[in-house]
């Protein structure tokens, strides 16, 4: 099963182009620790949220990694 979702962002630059883009989900998962006397549990998150900026805007013709560089300096990815 792909965890990757795919969504479509306006561009960061003229707000009319659409950005195609993959998210992969940041991931949980349970840490055990077993002794002689007790175990316990524990959620650890393990990876991050990743962005795959996937083209460019058709609108005003900026390239694929402007686009991230102008995303991720607002803060949306």
């Amino acid at each position: 099963m792909s965890r990757i979702q795919y969504e479509e962002l306006s561009c960061p630059f003229c707000d009319k182009g659409r950005i195609s883009c993959g998210y992969i989900p940041s991931a949980l998962t349970e840490r055990r620790s077993v002794t002689a006397t007790f175990g316990s549990r524990g959620v650890k998150k393990v990876t991050k949220e990743i962005w795959l900026i996937q083209s460019g805007c058709s609108n005003c013709n900026k390239s694929q990694e402007e686009v991230e560089r102008e995303l991720k300096k607002k803060g949306v990815i």
